[in-house]
């Protein structure tokens, strides 16, 4: 796991010497993750403003104090893959942005000191996005608990969040959806992060193929998505990924998980054969929100919601009665 140091600070403000970092973040994935903001007056002389002849070309450092809070994800040393999916996940969010995930601001793979040319001692891959005020929702999962209709309309927000990379031409699956990459804002807005995993349908994807699982948090990973059956994985494999999500909030438990100590193997166990009580039963939950989330977990993907919007139409019509 990464880990913040004063080398990995050094480094980085090496990098961008105008930036101040406030304090770190909870890591992400195989990223540092800083609360940070930039100050003008510190640009050093020689990083000159545009010149305004180059239409695309964009401000290096100039004006970037106007952003004012910035998220900063720093990887050191990252190997070819973790490259390869970090720079998928800031193309999508390039090509697709979507709203409810946050505005990515600047990205670079940095080998050497921009300012002195002086090579690193290792590769900095950096990504810069705006700071979104909110809690993650795995801070706040027992305030839902029970709540039917704050839940549905939790997983409606998720859903229209995730709808831009369903219906891209590219088919895009989040892959990772769980309480830890879903922002709740103080207006109740959902906000997801993290598109670390993502994959596009259908394409060859930066994994091994054959047996071994893919990538996937255990807990909330589809069983297409731990068997590493790339043709299999597509929305339908967020759809479980939801559905697992809206389990947890109402019963308080996860699915797959359940007892405490549980290892890896057997959450994995769990999840691609064990069939967990209905929310109905445990949760009293209205006979239509415990289908429609025992639907979304259906092991099996063509047993599951057909389309994104069925999806979505089940769950407006779960908020309407």
């Amino acid at each position: 796991m990464p880990r913040d140091s004063l080398q990995l600070r050094d480094d980085l403000v090496a990098c961008l010497p105008s930036l101040v970092i406030d304090r770190p973040l909870a890591e992400s994935g195989q990223r540092v993750v800083y609360l940070a903001h930039f100050v003008d007056a510190s640009i050093p002389a020689d990083v000159l403003p545009p010149d305004g002849n180059d239409p695309d070309q964009r401000p290096f450092l100039h004006g970037w104090e106007a952003w004012g809070g910035i998220v900063v994800k720093v990887v050191s040393g990252a190997d070819n893959t973790a490259l390869a999916r970090l720079q998928a996940e800031t193309a999508i969010l390039e090509d697709v942005r979507p709203a409810s995930f946050p505005r990515l601001l600047f990205c670079n793979l940095f080998t050497e000191n921009p300012v002195t040319d002086e090579r690193l001692a290792e590769r900095l891959y950096v990504s810069i996005e705006e700071f979104v005020d909110s809690t993650p929702l795995c801070d706040m999962a027992d305030r839902y608990k029970g709540d039917e209709r704050g839940i549905a309309t939790l997983a409606l927000g998720i859903s229209n969040a995730l709808l831009p990379l369903w219906v891209h031409h590219r088919k895009f699956v989040h892959r990772d959806i769980k309480p830890a990459n879903l922002l709740i804002r103080p207006s109740g807005e959902v906000m997801v992060i993290d598109l670390g995993i993502v994959r596009e349908t259908g394409a060859p994807g930066v994994t091994h193929d054959g047996p071994g699982p893919g990538p996937f948090t255990p807990g909330y990973g589809a069983p297409e998505q731990m068997a590493n059956e790339k043709e299999a994985v597509t929305f339908k494999t967020d759809f479980f990924s939801i559905g697992v999500v809206m389990y947890r909030l109402m019963a308080g438990v996860e699915p797959f998980a359940s007892k405490p100590g549980m290892q890896m193997h057997e959450i994995m166990i769990a999840a691609a054969g064990y069939e967990p009580p209905p929310l109905e039963t445990v949760a009293g939950a209205s006979r239509a929100f415990s289908d429609f989330v025992a639907k979304a977990m259906m092991k099996v993907p063509w047993q599951r919601q057909r389309t994104p919007v069925l999806f979505i139409e089940e769950l407006q019509a779960i908020l309407a009665n």
